[in-house]
């Protein structure tokens, strides 16, 4: 009896602790990622952001002291098959708060370039890991099962796809974090009754001259928002400043709160970097602040092989086998012949580091090189469409002129008409009435000269506007 009042109350503490304690969100955490391992946050981020071919692992603790375990580990390595296309494979632990998850995760990226500055990628993340309870101490009595017992090392297989669409500089994405989320082991659906986890990313990369041997560096920031299932949405925006040398972050989530971290590259192989985030929430402030560290090692540039001629290059190393003589086999005489052909091999040896190194060199100029193309590609395509648009400009500008010329030519040429045909009429009018008075004239003149004297009797009478009758005097007959 004294045995389960203790249990009791022990469960009832657990409760209260984790009912006052804020609950976290079911997914990785994975917001603060800008650089190596940002494949965990969009899986397109393979072909560029993750810096390939390299091998990084990131270790994260949330809210809690750098001296306790990691909530969530990540070892992962990228490497890109061809310009086009990029891959990883990974192993990662994740605490939920609840579970344990343990497990890898394979990786896979492609992009099509539709026109010079413009490309679409899409990426794929499968997870499959085992899932166990976090902490399973309390579970005193085997005989007793509770319902948050019930489901423990279960295998999980989650599906997670992106796409991205990048135009010049801008980018605009989306991820579905759980667009499957399977329990092998029950054989049942793990996705909320209230839909999946979608996230949508935009971001903007402003290259930057600070280096002047570097051409690589450059400032990237990103907006993105993240709808989480029995969560509040999560808004936030990160920025990264990179360079050959170090590399800068700060970031704000409406969750997590603000972050801030700082990383170095040291001898062109190997980064590290570390991160602290605080919360800015009322029910978060007295909690500890989170901490992220990051380390790297960077292979170096690929070296991309082609097929030419229906015969496929030889690989490097065997040109640089072929490229050691080897003596012939013949009867060492004595010690000193077997030390000048050891020194004799050591030399080629050294001379073949140095065209390995010599070809790394060329292909890492070769990719700057071809950045630096693009970049030119981009700004004169810009260029031809601003030339092409102020020349179509310019050619509505003159023909509206043009048309306006026409327009008033005509309108001129309308007015000239019906001048003249009012003036053709006042013409008319005026040699009419010019005619009319020079009749009146002429029988004025007429009439003075024949003066005719009425006989008795007879009686004269003028008619000038009467209709039919010429003008003149007419005799009226008695009647």
């Amino acid at each position: 009896m004294r045995n389960s009042f203790f249990f009791i109350t022990l469960l009832t503490g657990i409760v209260q602790s984790i009912a006052q304690a804020p609950s976290l969100p079911v997914d990785l955490r994975q917001h603060n990622l800008t650089e190596f391992n940002s494949s965990l946050l969009s899986p397109v981020f393979s072909l560029d952001r993750n810096q390939p071919r390299s091998v990084a692992l990131w270790s994260r603790w949330q809210w809690q002291t750098i001296d306790g375990d990691p909530t969530t580990i990540l070892l992962n390595y990228t490497q890109k098959f061809t310009p086009e296309m990029a891959g990883g494979l990974g192993v990662f632990q994740h605490n939920t708060g609840v579970f344990l998850n343990r497990g890898g995760v394979l990786n896979y990226a492609y992009a099509l370039e539709l026109s010079p500055g413009i490309q679409i990628a899409a990426g794929l993340n499968l997870f499959g890991y085992q899932r166990q309870l976090a902490d399973d101490r309390f579970q005193i009595n085997p005989d007793i099962i509770f319902p948050q017992f019930g489901e423990s090392n279960d295998f999980i297989v989650q599906l997670a796809p992106s796409f991205r669409f990048q135009f010049g500089q801008f980018s605009l994405g989306m991820v579905v974090e759980n667009l499957i989320d399977y329990n092998l082991s029950a054989n049942e659906s793990q996705v909320s009754a209230n839909g999946n986890i979608f996230m949508g990313l935009a971001g903007y990369r402003i290259p930057v001259n600070l280096f002047a041997d570097s051409g690589s560096s450059f400032l990237q920031p990103t907006l993105y928002v993240k709808r989480l299932p029995d969560f509040d949405n999560q808004v936030g925006i990160t920025t990264l400043f990179s360079t050959p040398r170090f590399w800068a972050q700060a970031g704000f989530n409406s969750f997590y709160g603000v972050s801030g971290g700082i990383g170095g590259r040291f001898f062109k192989k190997f980064s590290i970097g570390a991160l602290i985030e605080y919360g800015t929430q009322s029910d978060l402030r007295d909690q500890d602040p989170s901490f992220e560290l990051v380390t790297a090692y960077t292979f170096g540039p690929q070296t991309m092989r082609k097929k030419i001629s229906g015969f496929e290059e030889k690989d490097e190393q065997e040109v640089l086998v072929d490229a050691i003589p080897v003596p012939e086999e013949k009867d060492i005489p004595d010690t000193e012949q077997v030390e000048s052909e050891a020194l004799k091999e050591a030399a080629a040896l050294a001379a073949a580091e140095k065209v390995r190194d010599s070809l790394a060199k060329i292909e890492e100029t070769k990719e700057i090189l071809k950045q630096q193309l693009n970049r030119r590609k981009q700004r004169d395509s810009i260029r031809a469409v601003e030339k092409r648009q102020a020349e179509m400009l310019a050619a509505q500008k003159k023909q509206r002129r043009l048309d306006s010329v026409a327009a008033a030519r005509w309108e001129q040429a309308q007015k000239d008409r019906a001048q003249r045909v009012q003036d053709s009429l006042r013409e008319r009018e005026a040699e009419l009435a010019e005619a009319a008075r020079k009749k009146v004239e002429t029988l004025k003149t007429a009439e003075k000269r024949e003066k005719v004297t009425p006989r008795e009797g007879e009686k004269y009478e003028e008619a000038v506007n009467e209709e039919g009758l010429e003008p003149g005097y007419y005799l009226i007959a008695n009647v």
